[in-house]
């Protein structure tokens, strides 16, 4: 192994190619890693060879994208043409592959990568030529690839010579296996050649069986040119339908057919990316079978119930706060009003002595007060503890004892329906004489809360019941059109291009239906007119008259038969 070329120390071999081999090396010009691909000896002394190496190096190092090989340095040292290129970590695709199929979502994400590297590479006018698993190199982590090798690159516009440009007759270009029917044929090629070869390697990807498997390069030729693989949809029936008419499209023989540039399967690519991932968010519905009425009206009850149940929790519980706060408001008047009309008789017995002592008029007043049915109980207490007035007159001549805790106006506890507990102090001219605690009921309160509860569930009920209703009927009514254009395209699937579909609506659908009348007209006109081109074209055996008639079931082969005239005008008159 050499030791290094140019500035470049050689420190492993790390591949092999056809022509060329690649090292691991280092640049202490720069302080980098990086990888020296060296044409071969046997090859530096061919002209041509050489000539297209460097050709290879121009047309890469052109190139700026994420997804191709970044191309640092192109040189020639000792007659050995290199080109110094960028360290890869991860693995090329075709050892991947070994491992079995990739998930589709995986495949056409990097499908996408590679069209739009091949995409840009084109609009260069750069064509790859060889596509391959091999020169695709998937990252360590398998979500970013980079195209390398672009050993066989051809440029479309340059200073190299128009008969370097152009494949010898008979000379093959490329992988075998991985070719265009083009370039099998040795013919001009361009991008679309490319874009053959990416149809190979993801029919590979998505069905993990050979898209031709000749074993010699003359049946791979055959097969490439003449021979259409077996349809995704019988080795890969998971495979979306989208997905398998762009690979399918891909691999189509004549390259007119194929897409017109990387850019164009690009696009394709994104919109099928769109449409997995609205497969994926749907696939709960879609495995469980529901029809759509069924789906959309669970859809809009699920939605309203959520919303009901939020906008109805956040009213009940401002309602519920709203009367609490106007209890406690309530219960603290009502103690300041007993405190203020027991004032001026705790003032005037706290100057008699015990035995001249009135609580009578304030015991009559607790009494009266008492009646009201919030009003749980009140308590009237003098200076020196001793209960004078109470709704429950037993309590009367008791000492008081004050909770050690006592219950706050505004505590969960009155939600609960306890009583709030309400203590003032009895003051005149100043001074206390004494103390009021009023409890007040919260029945009432929660009678109030309750009735509400009870109407907006009602409310919602009803609200529910109208949304479910009105979805049900409004997705029975979308699924109808559906049906019609559902069995519509079946009858077109069967050959059937005289149905249309009858209709006099003049909402969408009805678009939608004339739409699908157009396209059947069209496709009828087309077809016919493809049929009297092909008639047109058969040829005329020479010696007596003949009659093209179309095979069974088959409208692209037709029977040659002698014409008879005289069994012609017989069977006529029959």
């Amino acid at each position: 192994m050499m030791q290094g070329i140019g500035r470049y120390e050689i420190q492993a071999r790390i591949g092999e190619g056809a022509t060329a081999d690649v090292f691991r090396a280092y640049d202490p010009t720069l302080d980098r890693v990086l990888a020296i691909k060296v044409l071969k000896p046997e090859f530096s002394c061919n002209p041509e060879y050489a000539t297209r190496f460097l050709r290879e190096a121009r047309a890469a190092g052109a190139l700026a994208h994420p997804n191709i090989v970044t191309v640092f340095d192109v040189g020639q040292a000792n007659d050995a043409p290199y080109i110094a290129m960028e360290l890869l970590d991860g693995e090329p695709l075709d050892k991947a592959m070994a491992r079995g199929r990739m998930p589709v979502a995986d495949v056409v994400r990097l499908a996408l990568q590679l069209a739009e590297a091949l995409g840009y590479a084109h609009a260069l006018g750069v064509v790859h030529r060889d596509i391959k698993p091999s020169n695709i190199h998937l990252s360590g982590d398998g979500r970013t690839l980079k195209i390398l090798d672009f050993g066989i690159a051809r440029l479309t516009d340059g200073d190299v010579g128009e008969e370097l440009l152009r494949t010898q007759v008979g000379q093959l270009v490329g992988t075998p296996r991985y070719m265009s029917p083009e370039q099998a044929l040795s013919r001009q090629i361009d991008g679309r050649s490319d874009l053959f070869s990416t149809g190979v390697v993801l029919y590979e990807l998505l069905s993990g069986a050979k898209a031709f498997d000749g074993v010699t390069a003359v049946a791979l030729a055959l097969q490439i040119t003449q021979v259409d693989p077996r349809p995704l949809r019988e080795l890969s029936p998971d495979v979306p339908r989208g997905l398998q008419f762009i690979v399918h499209k891909l691999l189509a023989k004549r390259p007119e057919r194929r897409f017109a540039s990387g850019g164009q399967l690009a696009q394709a690519l994104r919109r099928e990316m769109q449409v997995l991932a609205a497969v994926q968010a749907e696939g709960g519905a879609r495995r469980r079978g529901l029809p759509l009425p069924v789906r959309a009206t669970l859809l809009m009850a699920a939605l309203t119930g959520v919303a009901l149940f939020a906008s109805i929790g956040g009213m009940l519980h401002r309602q519920d706060a709203a009367l609490l706060q106007m209890s406690a408001t309530s219960g603290a008047a009502i103690a300041n009003f007993v405190a203020s009309n027991a004032a001026l008789s705790a003032a005037e017995n706290a100057a008699l002595p015990p035995e001249e002592r009135d609580w009578l008029p304030v015991q009559a007043f607790v009494k009266a007060a008492s009646a009201d049915p919030n009003i749980q109980e009140i308590v009237v207490v003098d200076a020196e503890g001793v209960v004078r007035a109470a709704s429950r007159t037993g309590r009367v001549g008791s000492r008081y004892a004050l909770a050690a805790h006592p219950r706050p106006a505004l505590t969960s506890g009155a939600a609960r329906n306890e009583a709030m507990q309400f203590v003032r102090p009895i003051t005149y001219a100043g001074r206390e004489f004494g103390k009021v605690d009023v409890q007040i009921s919260q029945g009432a309160r929660l009678a109030a809360s309750a009735v509400s509860r009870t109407l907006l569930a009602a409310l919602a009920a009803v609200v529910l019941g109208v949304v479910v209703a009105g979805s049900y009927l409004m997705a029975r009514n979308l699924a109808d059109p559906v049906r019609r254009l559902r069995r519509a395209i079946g009858d077109i699937s069967d050959g059937d291009l005289d149905f249309r579909i009858s209709h006099d609506r003049r909402d969408e659908f009805g678009e939608l239906f004339n739409a699908f009348n157009r396209m059947c007209a069209i496709m009828q006109d087309r077809l016919e007119a493809a049929e009297m081109e092909r008639r047109d074209r058969t040829p005329v055996a020479a010696g007596p008259p003949t009659l093209a008639l179309a095979a069974e079931g088959d409208p692209d082969r037709t029977q040659i038969g002698a014409f008879d005239p005289e069994k012609t005008l017989m069977a006529a008159r029959v």
